[in-house]
């Protein structure tokens, strides 16, 4: 998600895995993309990766934020909705030249009526947990930020002048 609240949709894995694939391919997303958080079913991470995933994490000091996604009671419909929203408003973005894009976008327009909804489901989650999540930063709270590093690092403030009003 970029500081404009759009969401940017780079790759989309569609594929059977059995659990030490799954953990293999977190590592390598980790890797790859450095998420602030990687969203996994509850359920999926108790019962089928969990014991690989702490293990393969240690192994490989590679560490992930697990983000549990709970279906809270919700059917898939109605888990939609939030990513729904996002699409209606038109702030996710893909680059529809890529192989898996043909795929993924007819599946979303065959739902619910489509014989597979697996990559549904997952988009579904997502927009779940952008709902929860915090936004990225706006580039002018960045400047804000960078700013009150110089000023500490400076040493404006030993001056005994308030770091507010500079007097």
């Amino acid at each position: 998600m970029d500081e404009n609240r759009r969401i940017h949709v780079k790759s989309v894995i569609r594929e059977r895995l059995d659990g030490r694939e799954i953990v293999d391919m977190l590592i390598s997303l980790q890797r790859i993309y450095r998420p602030e958080v990687i969203g996994v079913e509850e359920s999926q991470i108790s019962k089928s990766i969990g014991p690989f995933l702490n293990e393969a994490m240690l192994s490989m000091n590679e560490f992930i934020n697990l983000y549990p996604l709970k279906h809270m009671s919700l059917d898939k419909q109605a888990r939609t909705r939030s990513i729904q929203a996002r699409m209606r408003a038109q702030t996710v973005k893909f680059d529809k030249d890529l192989d898996w894009y043909q795929t993924f976008e007819d599946e979303c327009a065959q739902f619910p009526r489509a014989k597979h909804d697996d990559q549904v489901d997952a988009f579904a989650y997502l927009g779940l947990m952008l709902d929860k999540l915090l936004e990225a930063p706006t580039q002018i709270e960045l400047r804000e930020e960078l700013y009150q590093e110089e000023l500490i690092k400076s040493d404006f403030l030993e001056q005994g002048r308030n770091g507010t009003t500079g007097y």
